[in-house]
């Protein structure tokens, strides 16, 4: 398989070194054991960020049963930002160090991202490489761990597996699915293309395998997968998608549902804006799960 390194002067490359560890030890940060974490976006009729509301407007419905908000980030509060980029020679860039439109706008996109959190981590997978999950795990672990009650993660990649690959070697990655459910943070994939502006249907066992996961990891997490083609829309996509993370508010509470069944629970997120402020629209993770034990 090809793993060569990717290299371009817009961008300032961390590879990550550390080892492959358990996310789900990691994953709890510095939130007190339990704590159930609701990023939670509003705006008003012309999608434009309310970022003045306070804990007292949210209401946070488990099951359609209310829970008491104990912990609460405003959306001017910082928010610590991961990026992971992943790029294969079957998308819009060919060979490392590509110097054309596309490559320029690509890298581009993850500059305008990272201004959300200039100084966060950004981690790459090698160029064509197939460790892409691996790498994504170590990003979710080091996320983890780190104390901020406000974070958020972005994949920036082209969905393909690595050109030396076959389609349907191409396994289950087990344990970042089950850790993008449990994770205390969204995951964003930002699906990168030179032939579509609209998120393709992925499927399994297809040159997409990435994709068709990725898409997974970010449902699970209570994130989104977008999509933005160069020479098109992706500086607008990218450009949106930095807005809207600056500004999320981050609900905690502890649930008054103390059994763990490995299972999904509804969540209902209300907003009673105060009179100055024109009717609005929440968008917010609409469920988490419970793992069993």
């Amino acid at each position: 398989m090809r793993a060569q390194p990717f290299v371009s002067k817009l961008l300032l490359v961390v590879l990550l070194v550390s080892g492959f560890s358990c996310v789900l030890v990691a994953m709890q940060g510095g939130s007190p054991a339990g704590l159930i974490l609701v990023p939670v976006s509003v705006t008003d009729a012309k999608n434009v960020p309310i970022t003045t509301l306070k804990q007292e407007h949210f209401q946070v419905l488990e099951d359609n049963k209310e829970q008491k908000i104990t912990q609460f980030s405003s959306a001017s509060d910082p928010l610590t930002l991961s990026v992971v980029l992943g790029l294969s020679a079957n998308g819009p860039i060919k060979t490392p160090g590509q110097k054309d439109r596309a490559s320029v706008e690509l890298l581009g996109a993850v500059d305008k991202i990272r201004e959300a959190n200039p100084n966060g981590p950004l981690a790459q997978n090698p160029f064509d490489g197939d460790g892409m999950f691996e790498t994504v795990i170590r990003s979710m672990n080091d996320l983890g761990k780190n104390p901020s009650p406000k974070k958020a993660m972005v994949i920036v990649s082209d969905g393909y597996i690595a050109s030396g690959s076959q389609a349907s070697s191409l396994a289950m990655p087990k344990t970042l699915i089950e850790n993008s459910k449990v994770a205390p943070f969204p995951i964003y994939f930002l699906f990168a293309s030179s032939s579509t502006n609209s998120l393709p249907g992925f499927t399994e066992g297809s040159t997409y395998g990435v994709g068709y996961y990725l898409q997974q990891v970010a449902d699970y997490s209570g994130g989104e997968s977008l999509a933005g083609q160069t020479e098109n829309n992706l500086t607008k996509v990218s450009t949106d998608l930095r807005d809207s993370l600056k500004t999320l508010y981050f609900l905690g509470y502890q649930s008054t549902n103390n059994a763990k069944d490995g299972k999904w629970r509804k969540l209902t997120i209300k907003v009673t804006p105060p009179a100055d402020v024109a009717k609005v629209k929440v968008n917010a993770k609409p469920r988490y799960f419970v793992p069993k034990g």
